[in-house]
């Protein structure tokens, strides 16, 4: 490389030789780059150290500067992509077949909450509203009372009762309207007691039953003290995870089924006395019994998600499940990116197992116990928290709206406060591996006290005093198409993604990483070795 004289205005000789080092090195920098863009593998780079027009120079530069901001602004794009939302949501690539996961657990709740052997509920809402509460008996008083939980808020207006309900259990134990002893149960073709299947539980509707449940002592945690029903004896072999074991030789619980269709299914027929319905409970309520199908680790909330089976009615209920399973990679993300926690990820005060649902329940507890220090009959407690008393109603009845409504942006509930600091976003992200259970009902009239159209058994004998509620659910098909958490981005398909739109906008490879590397290592030392200076054979 030749340079011209150098001109140096200060003729100090002291800074002279300083001078003139600083202004070679800077010539033989440009030349150095020079020499890269005229080899270069860069599309557009050797235009500019050609001996062209000013025209045609900044024609290039342009150019070449807007390659480089689209190439900028797409990879940036991608990047933020792949920070932001890591995970991607598809359709699996094959079908699974409806025996790797459980058969709906299938919690049913009947309409009459209690007996008339109890009380008679509307003749004492009559008698109390013409004035005449103080004929009514002490003991139904109480019962009615107790019923406040259960029905319409307008039936207790004028009530002052602050009794305790620490044994609300029991007493909807005592006064359950529904006898399993003179029910129908069948499953997969075969009849069995429903008080062999149909555990007894707690939920928002009172006193239910469930089948193919996990036991309520399988799901809360040893904190809880609620007063439980008797324990059912059969320990979960279902992971939401993992699945069930691969042994094949055991009856696992939560019950599966090996084939789909009505021969399959559960049929479940419950009687209700004739003396024991009742509409004055509820407004806008259908006699009979409500079913909610749900995930057997999940508490059911049959007051919030259900569907309803009417008096004399028959209920069928195909189910399509939809499951949700995750890839192995997704673990390695954390939960606020991929959007989800894994069952055993997040730990809970009340609950074994989370869901989304048990974690909700969990937060609308802890907000109840901190709006009203205490709780509903049916929320899980620990021994320093007891049931609301009756006196606490509207205050239950407040928690519970004001829960719900700082969900919404502030200007929706401005004039609802809370009392205390507990936020209402508990953080309950879905699980990521998840199991729901779409229900397609249809309905119709079932004349079942007709001696020669109903095949139910040794239930004739009560065709004259008892309506009769029947549901059956069964899987519609064999197999089912489930959805899968999968990464967006691996580091393959990153690379991939970058380097072809670094390909696109200016034609950067990896030779063309190899070249930027080459003159910026290997060259410097070859012409440090051979000429005793990194620009090489040049003037310095």
């Amino acid at each position: 490389m030749e340079f011209e004289n150098i001109e140096i205005a200060d003729p100090d000789p002291k800074n002279v030789k300083k001078v003139i080092k600083k202004k070679i090195f800077y010539r033989n920098v440009r030349a150095y780059i020079k020499e890269y863009c005229e080899v270069s593998s860069i599309q557009g780079l050797s235009y500019l150290t050609k001996d062209i027009s000013l025209f045609e120079r900044c024609w290039w530069i342009i150019i070449l500067l807007l390659c480089l901001g689209g190439c900028s602004n797409m990879i940036y794009k991608v990047s933020k992509k792949w920070i932001d939302t890591p995970v991607l949501v598809s359709l699996a690539t094959k079908d699974t077949s409806i025996n790797k996961i459980p058969f709906p657990a299938v919690t049913i709740c009947p309409e009459s909450k209690i007996s008339r052997q109890c009380v008679n509920y509307s003749q004492v809402l009559r008698m109390r509203r013409s004035g005449k509460g103080h004929l009514v008996p002490e003991a139904e008083n109480d019962v009615f009372d107790n019923m406040a939980l259960l029905c319409s808020a307008n039936n207790y207006i004028n009530s002052t009762s602050s009794k305790k309900l620490n044994d609300y259990s029991e007493f909807l134990e005592k006064c359950r309207s529904v006898d399993l002893s003179i029910s129908h149960c069948k499953f997969g073709g075969v009849e069995m007691p429903c008080s062999e299947i149909l555990q007894p539980i707690l939920t928002d509707e009172g006193l239910c039953y469930s089948f193919n449940m996990f036991d309520v002592r399988d799901i809360y945690s040893d904190v809880n003290q609620m007063k439980y029903y008797k324990e059912s004896h059969r320990k979960p072999d279902y992971d939401i995870d993992d699945g069930y074991p691969d042994d094949t030789t055991r009856n696992f619980y939560p019950r599966r089924v090996l084939s789909s269709g009505a021969g399959s299914a559960l049929v479940v027929v419950l009687l209700t006395k004739k003396s024991d319905v009742y509409y004055s409970c509820r407004d806008f309520t259908l006699q009979g019994m409500r079913v909610a199908l749900h995930m057997p680790a999940r508490i059911p909330r049959p007051n919030q998600v259900f569907f309803p089976v009417g008096l004399n009615e028959l209920v069928v209920a195909p189910v399509t499940p939809s499951y949700m399973g995750t890839t192995k990679k997704i673990k390695e993300y954390e939960a606020n990116k991929r959007n989800c926690y894994f069952g055993t990820e997040r730990k809970l005060k009340y609950f074994r197992v989370y869901t989304q649902s048990n974690c909700n329940l969990e937060c609308w507890t802890n907000y109840t116990i901190q709006e009203c220090g205490c709780t509903h009959f049916y929320m899980p407690r620990d021994a320093n928290t007891s049931i609301c008393p009756l006196d606490h109603r509207q205050c239950l009845q407040t928690a519970s709206e004001t829960f719900a409504v700082s969900s919404f942006p502030t200007k929706y509930h401005k004039e609802k406060k809370s009392k205390g600091k507990l936020d209402s976003d508990c953080d309950c992200l879905p699980i990521c591996s998840d199991l729901n259970y779409n229900a397609e009902v249809s309905r119709g009239k079932w004349n079942w006290n007709d001696p020669n159209g109903a095949n139910v058994g040794n239930l004739k004998k009560y065709f004259k005093d008892y309506h009769a509620s029947a549901v059956k659910v069964f899987f519609k098909s064999s197999y089912f198409l489930p959805t899968e958490k999968s990464e967006l981005y691996g580091v393959v398909d990153f690379l991939s993604n970058t380097g072809g739109i670094l390909g696109l906008f200016t034609g950067f490879s990896l030779f063309s990483l190899a070249e930027i590397v080459y003159f910026l290592s290997v060259r410097l030392i070859e012409n440090y070795r051979q000429w005793g200076y990194w620009a090489g054979r040049v003037e310095h």
